[in-house]
């Protein structure tokens, strides 16, 4: 044979087995696939061991929730899925968390209130909560409890559809798409942040408009039932004209009352500036609003202006504040140093939000239990029971309350067995709609029965001695901003 036929043939062969190494390597769970380094005796690729202080995972870095939620929309808990899960790897939990009792007391003494005044409760998280998911469960348990209505502060151009509320884009009483409005976020893509400010206000988001616009609302009862509004809160640039039809009250007050109370509204925008948000509201009792941030790992807050956090939080009487963060930051991490170097980032979001929110209450929900494939096989994130752990010993410290959602699931595995009952979804990350429900419930749950324990038998006019420093704390904080 041609000796240079030869050499083609054994260069094509390494040609073929280095794509083989390169293309699955690590992704079969019957045939392991050496990797291309170890083939050619090259060094590994080495692992980044700590996380950049701003975390920013995007969008496509999890399955979009989307595509999971699809999968058991009607599924009723005790129902089983075909498929059997490779076995887990049983990890070690964390021997003690600081859960037992919600350490709530600003939220506790704002509830008993409820029948004179508004009582806001801001919730920010990423793709668990979207579609209004987990929060309008503990909206609708609150609300049946203590009164209020509406579903608080949505974003003018929804680009998510939700659960509680049909919203569109018109334009001479005719549907226009959502591209026809600017959008600017604090997280996600690069390509939609604001280039020259950071003022994205209370949803880390805003619509820019430059053109007359309207935008139509109705609140739906299909998956939970929702309660009439008689406010309307817009926050907006003060060079943009909001009118609420068929009434034509023009916005010329921050809250907008309206003559009876409503499940569907339609607003005029005309002019051109920012619109940071819509909230449908009453005068008194409970209002939780929704605010999922796909993508991002929660470390971003102090790269965005705090005054309109400070400005929308003392308008609206915010009692409590929930931050569900760690999911997206989980897949990066791959040391001790990296977990620890997270915990301190979400510390500083911490004392960011606490200082807005001056003298609110701190719920922190940690990750859910997470899936993997390590070595072929299934298990827990591993270095996921220690970030649970760290971040509440962290929330501890700061004076906040840590509700463990990996714990409360089962802890390590647990998410398999979630699966097997259609609360979570194949890629064993995301919930279903009935996990998010379940975790809802299980929320709601908890704030109240710690109500029921603590919160009636405080008198309503003298604050506790917690939330007495923790009012001082954060005000000294926010006055030396």
């Amino acid at each position: 044979m041609n000796p240079s036929r030869i050499l083609l043939c054994i260069l094509s062969t390494f040609i073929v087995l280095g794509a083989v190494c390169v293309l699955f390597a690590g992704r079969s769970e019957v045939v392991r696939v050496p990797s291309l380094a170890s083939v050619l005796s090259l060094p590994e690729p080495q692992q980044e061991d700590t996380l950049h202080a701003e975390v920013e995972i995007q969008a496509d870095t999890l399955p979009a929730i989307a595509d999971t939620l699809t999968l058991a929309e009607e599924v009723e808990e005790s129902q089983q899925v075909d498929s059997a899960p490779t076995k887990p790897v049983p990890t070690e939990l964390p021997k003690a968390l600081p859960q037992t009792r919600l350490n709530l007391s600003a939220f506790y003494v704002a509830l008993g209130q409820a029948d004179k005044q508004s009582v806001r409760i801001v919730h920010y998280g990423d793709s668990q909560i979207e579609e209004d998911r987990i929060s309008m469960i503990l909206r609708q348990r609150l609300q049946e409890r203590f009164g209020g209505g509406g579903i608080g502060l949505i974003p003018m151009v929804q680009t998510i559809p939700t659960y509680t509320a049909k919203q569109q884009l018109e334009q001479d009483g005719h549907e226009v798409p959502n591209s026809s409005v600017r959008r600017y976020l604090a997280y996600g893509p690069s390509s939609m942040r604001l280039q020259d400010d950071n003022s994205y206000g209370p949803m880390a988001q805003l619509a820019y408009i430059d053109q007359p616009i309207d935008v139509r609302i109705e609140l739906l009862s299909e998956r939970v039932p929702t309660k009439d509004f008689d406010h309307v809160r817009v926050i907006c640039s003060d060079s943009v004209t909001v009118i609420v039809a068929p009434d034509s009250l023009p916005a010329s007050q921050p809250l907008i009352v309206l003559g009876e109370p409503r499940r569907d509204i339609l607003l005029h925008f005309e002019g051109k500036g920012s619109v940071y948000g819509i909230s449908l509201e009453t005068a008194t009792g409970v209002q939780v609003d929704n605010i999922p941030m796909r993508g991002a790992a929660g470390t971003n807050f102090t790269t965005m202006a705090r005054k309109p956090f400070a400005n929308y939080f003392r308008a609206t009487n915010t009692a409590l504040v929930i931050m569900q963060f760690g999911g997206n930051a989980m897949p990066a991490i791959r040391t001790k140093a990296a977990v620890e170097k997270y915990v301190l980032s979400m510390r500083q979001q911490i004392h960011y939000m606490m200082a807005a929110a001056n003298g609110a209450s701190l719920l922190f929900i940690g990750p859910s239990d997470m899936i993997t494939t390590v070595d072929g096989v299934q298990q827990t994130y591993p270095l996921l029971p220690l970030m649970d752990q760290l971040l509440a010993e962290m929330v501890a410290e700061e004076g906040g309350s840590y509700f463990s959602l990996f714990r409360l699931m089962g802890g390590a595995g647990s998410m398999v067995s979630w699966r097997d009952k259609g609360l979570a979804g194949d890629d064993m990350i995301h919930f279903t709609r009935a996990g998010a429900k379940k975790v809802g419930e299980m929320l709601a749950k908890q704030l109240l029965e710690d109500y029921d324990k603590i919160g009636e038998s405080q008198d309503s006019r003298v604050e506790s001695p917690d939330t007495i420093n923790s009012a001082a704390t954060n005000s000294e904080a926010i006055n030396n901003d």
